[in-house]
């Protein structure tokens, strides 16, 4: 990674637009995470513990597909660098994937499951391509801890909005585009969601301005997918925040599948489910906007603990405002549970993100093992992965509280409802012990690295040449002698 050019404040075009492109990714993703089953479940007329074990069995392809596709994007090499056509190409690729996930209903038998099994596996490949090099920009961006949290929001705030935005009016879009056909107003909703994910990336690689340039390792040693798995396994500290990533993953994606049930059959007002999300996403952004000042008055480690704590509140209080009758106190506690749960889906995303940065930090300065694309490539298996387990858990969780589809639920099933949307929720405090006893990359310490890699970057450019030292920056190199020990 060498320096192209001196590097102060960002300018705006560039926030702006690394923003943008957030946006138009992560508009679709929440479509599918949120919807998808439903329209499974609900519109196809699938059994939810079929939908749930081709969820499943859908993700041990990404295993394998995503380190793959890391390697990809660490080997181009292109005017525009490793990223930018990357995520042109994927967004455009997704585009096309989501439109056919949504297209399920014009299958039956054998193969309608042959065709969701395949339309799911491409989809899952599709958005790898378009989120591991969107991510990796941030390191190629700025070295600076206060720059990378000053540009981190606008991403954030964007993807944030989308989350909201997508969740809040995406059935009224159904039925604005389908009118009475649920199938027609769910395929319109996915071309929409690809025409805006192509044209959002395509603004991103358009403005966004790189300050490091991603070079391959320049004393030859070649980069393989060995080297890519070694990033991995050497990174410690990338492990744990892959474990923390794991079981908030799965937990927060549970309430959300379940959340659009939950609303529907348990509290019996589907509209509160829009007024819920409407208010996460009010308050969820303000954390945003505000994120730098907070961070500078609590520190990262109290923001993420909150994150972590935030799913749990959201949860115990819906289930609170579902045993009491209707009235202004079930609304008030639906508006604060909705508080809460905007709080957690911001302040987590806001922090994993900048979090796996540093991680690259700090295997560049503890090991000169470097690759920001096979980092958030790791990441972004986590984030598949626990969508295929939740895919799995919720299909067999509805399968045995004994759900119907489009039917008044009996008592059993209502109680079991409560079950498997509170439960779930306590596995954030399984990610809290973890980041709380094993994760040390805070402050204090991150400062420190980046500032032992900027001087390191800057001795580059300043003698010209960046064959001394930068056999270490992308995959690890034999000039270990200029790392941190840490």
């Amino acid at each position: 990674m060498k320096a192209q050019a001196s590097v102060g404040r960002l300018p705006f075009a560039t926030k702006m637009s690394y923003g943008i492109g957030g946006f138009g990714k992560d508009f679709g993703l929440v479509v599918v995470n949120t919807f998808l089953f439903f329209y499974y479940t609900d519109v196809v007329g699938i059994k939810a513990e079929i939908v749930g074990l081709i969820f499943l069995v859908a993700r041990f392809w990404d295993v394998i597909a995503d380190i793959f596709i890391a390697y990809l994007i660490s080997k181009t090499k292109t005017r525009w660098g490793k990223y930018k056509p990357w995520i042109l190409v994927g967004n455009a690729l997704n585009a096309v994937a989501t439109v056919s996930l949504f297209s399920a209903h014009y299958f039956s038998g054998d193969a309608l499951l042959a065709y969701i099994t395949l339309t799911y596996i491409i989809w899952g490949t599709t958005y790898t391509l378009s989120d591991a090099p969107f991510w990796s920009l941030l390191p190629t961006i700025t070295l600076d801890k206060k720059e990378r949290e000053s540009v981190m929001p606008w991403p954030r705030i964007f993807a944030s909005a989308a989350n909201y935005i997508a969740s809040a009016v995406a059935m009224g879009t159904v039925h604005l585009f389908g009118g009475s056909n649920d199938r027609l107003g769910f395929l319109l909703l996915a071309v929409f969601c690809g025409v805006l994910g192509t044209i959002s990336a395509t603004i991103t690689c358009r403005w966004v301005t790189r300050n490091y340039k991603e070079d391959d390792m320049e004393d030859g040693t070649p980069f393989s997918l060995s080297m890519a798995c070694k990033i991995i396994v050497k990174n410690n500290q990338l492990l744990w925040l892959l474990a923390i990533a794991i079981f908030f993953i799965i937990s927060t994606n549970i309430t959300q599948a379940i959340n659009i049930y939950y609303f529907t059959y348990v509290i019996g007002a589907q509209s509160l489910f829009s007024v819920f999300m409407i208010v996460g996403g009010c308050f969820g952004l303000a954390s945003i906007v505000f994120f730098s000042k907070t961070v500078d008055l609590f520190g990262r480690r109290a923001i993420f603990i909150t994150s972590l704590l935030c799913p749990v509140a959201s949860c115990f209080l819906l289930y609170a405002a579902s045993l009491l009758s209707s009235g202004w106190a079930v609304n008030a506690i639906i508006l604060l549970s909705g508080v809460f749960m905007g709080l957690a889906n911001a302040l987590y995303w806001l922090m994993i993100f900048i979090m796996v940065a540093d991680t690259i930090d700090y295997g560049d300065a503890r090991m000169g093992l470097r690759a920001e694309a096979v980092s958030y490539s790791a990441h972004s298996l986590m984030i598949k992965l626990g969508a295929a387990i939740t895919g799995y858990l919720v299909g067999t969780m509805l399968h045995a509280i004994h759900y119907v589809p489009k039917a008044v639920q009996t008592p059993e099933t209502i109680s079991g409802f409560h079950l498997i949307y509170v439960a779930p929720s306590l596995l954030c405090l399984v990610s809290l012990f973890i980041y709380c006893r094993f994760y040390t990359l805070n402050d204090e310490k991150i400062i420190s690295i980046q500032l032992t890699l900027e001087e390191k970057y800057r001795d580059i450019r300043s003698d010209g040449s960046a064959s001394a030292l930068s056999d270490n920056i992308i995959a690890g190199g034999p000039a270990r002698e200029n790392a941190v020990r840490l």
